[in-house]
C-alpha cells in the first residue's frame, strides 16, 4: 500500500462524529461569528488535509487549517484531539484485521501530521500573541487614567520578552524568572500596595504571577532542548498567556477597589476601608509581637476657615494637608481622610515614644505651612492625639475592640482641642 486512498471512507466516517449540527431554530444570537460556524468551516480544512496525498498539498492545507484556528482562536488541544481519535480508530482497524503493514504506515502518516500542524501552530500563535500584547500595551497607554493598569503594562512589557525568547531560544536574552525581581513584582511586593493587601483579588494576583513564573522557567528550559516537541511548548504558552489575562482582569477589578476605597477630595484612603485595615493590623501585631500606633488629627477652626475664605478654599487646606501627611509618613504608613476635617494615621510597627515624635513633626510642620487660596495665604493648626496599642495576644479582635481604640484615641484629639488647640495629646 503507497497511500492512504483506501481509508479515505473510514477517515471521513471517523471525522463526522466530531461534526456539531445545530438546528438554527435554537440559536437566539443571529450574529455570524459564532464559534460553531468556525468549528464547521474547520472540519472542512480538516477533512481537506486529511485527503491529501502530495507533500506539496499536506502543506498546503496545513497552513490553511491552521492560519484559520488561529485567527478563530481554535485551540490546539482541539486539533490535537481529532488527529488522535481520527489515528486511533484507524489502528485499532488494522489491529482487528492483523494488517501489520499498513499498521507502521498509518501511524508514521499521522505521527508526521502531528509534528507538522503543532511546528505550525506554535510558530503562528507566537506571530498572533506578538500583535494581541502590541494592542493590550496600546490600549493601557491610550487609558487617559491609567491607575494600576500602569504597572500591567510592565507585565505585558515581561511576556513580550519571554515570546520573543521562546520564537528564537537561541541566547540567554529571557526576562527575569523571579517573581519578586520583575517590574510588575518589585511593585505587587512594595509598600506602595500595603492597604490593598487584605483584599481576595491582590492574593489572586499573588498566586497568579507566582503560577505564571513558574511555568515561565519551565518554557525556558524547555526551549532550551535540542529534541524539543512544539506541543509542549504549546501547552505551556497558553496556559501563561490565559494567566496573563486572568492578571490583567484582576488588575482591573484591583484598579475599581483602589478607586472606591480613596477619598475623591484628598487621595487618601476613605474612612469605609479603616475596619478591615484595622482589624488586619491587630491580627498582625499579635501575630509578630509588634506594637502600633494611631494618630487622630483636626485642623482647628476650619468652620471659621469655610465661612471666612469659602468652601473652595477650605478644600485647598484639606488638600495641602492631605499632600503634608504624604510627605511626612512612610509608604507602609495608612493615611486616611476620616471625615469632614479629621485624618487618622496607622503606623506599623511604631513605639510610643517614635509615635508621638512623628505627631509633634507634624503639628510643627502644619504651623508652618501657607495655603495660597486665590491669591489669599492662609495658615492652619491642628490638634492630634495619640494612642501607643503594644501588641496582646489575650485580647480578642472584635468590633467592640476597635470602638474601644478609636474613643480612646478620638478623646485624646478632644483633649489637645481642650487643652489650647495647635498641640498634641
Amino acid at each position: 500500500m503507497n497511500s492512504i486512498d483506501y481509508y479515505i471512507e473510514d477517515i471521513q466516517a471517523c471525522i463526522q462524529k466530531f461534526c456539531i449540527n445545530i438546528d438554527p431554530s435554537e440559536l437566539t444570537n443571529t450574529h455570524h461569528d459564532l464559534y460553531t460556524d468556525a468549528i464547521t468551516e474547520h472540519k472542512k480544512l480538516f477533512i481537506d488535509l486529511m485527503f491529501c496525498t502530495s507533500e506539496d498539498e499536506i502543506n498546503f492545507k496545513t497552513e490553511a487549517m491552521i492560519s484559520y484556528a488561529i485567527d478563530h482562536n481554535i485551540l490546539y488541544m482541539f486539533i490535537y484531539g481529532e488527529l488522535i481519535t481520527l489515528a486511533r480508530s484507524l489502528l485499532g482497524k488494522l489491529i482487528e484485521e492483523n494488517n501489520c503493514d499498513d499498521l507502521t504506515l498509518i501511524n508514521r502518516h499521522f505521527v508526521a501530521h502531528e509534528e507538522r500542524i503543532a511546528t505550525l501552530y506554535l510558530s503562528k500563535y507566537l506571530e498572533q500573541m506578538h500583535h494581541k500584547y502590541d494592542l493590550r500595551i496600546s490600549h493601557v497607554l491610550q487609558l487617559e487614567d491609567k491607575k494600576l493598569m500602569i504597572h500591567y503594562e510592565d507585565h505585558l512589557q515581561w511576556m513580550k520578552r519571554l515570546i520573543t525568547y521562546v520564537e528564537h531560544s537561541k541566547d540567554a536574552n529571557y526576562p527575569e524568572l523571579c517573581h519578586t525581581n520583575c517590574e510588575f513584582g518589585k511593585w505587587l511586593h512594595s509598600t506602595t500596595l500595603s492597604y490593598l493587601i487584605t483584599t481576595s483579588h491582590y492574593k489572586i494576583i499573588e498566586n497568579l504571577h507566582v503560577n505564571l513564573h513558574d511555568l515561565a522557567a519551565n518554557v525556558v528550559k524547555y526551549a532550551q532542548k535540542q529534541d524539543l516537541q512544539s506541543a509542549t511548548l504549546i501547552h505551556f504558552i497558553q496556559r501563561i498567556d490565559y494567566t496573563s489575562l486572568e492578571i490583567g482582569n484582576e488588575i482591573a477589578i484591583l484598579s475599581e477597589i483602589e478607586v472606591s476605597s480613596k477619598d475623591s477630595l484628598t487621595d487618601l484612603l476613605s474612612r469605609r476601608l479603616f475596619d478591615k485595615i484595622f482589624t488586619n493590623q491587630l491580627e498582625s501585631s499579635h501575630a509578630a509581637n509588634k506594637d502600633f500606633t494611631l494618630i487622630l488629627c483636626d485642623l482647628d477652626h476650619f468652620k471659621y476657615i469655610n465661612d471666612t475664605y469659602g468652601h473652595l478654599a477650605g478644600d485647598n487646606v484639606l488638600k495641602d494637608f492631605a499632600n503634608l501627611l504624604r510627605e511626612t509618613f512612610r509608604q507602609s504608613d495608612y493615611l486616611f481622610r476620616f471625615g469632614g476635617e479629621e485624618f487618622l494615621i496607622l503606623l506599623p510597627s511604631t513605639s510610643e515614644d517614635a509615635g508621638y515624635a512623628l505627631a509633634n513633626n507634624l503639628c510643627e510642620a502644619t504651623r508652618l505651612r501657607e495655603v495660597n487660596s486665590e491669591g489669599t495665604i492662609i495658615h492652619y493648626t491642628l490638634s492630634a492625639g495619640v494612642l501607643f496599642i503594644p501588641y496582646d495576644s489575650s485580647l480578642e479582635i472584635n468590633e467592640n475592640l476597635l470602638k474601644s481604640y478609636l474613643n480612646k484615641v478620638d478623646g485624646k484629639m478632644y483633649l489637645a482641642k481642650k487643652n489650647g488647640r495647635n498641640r498634641i495629646e
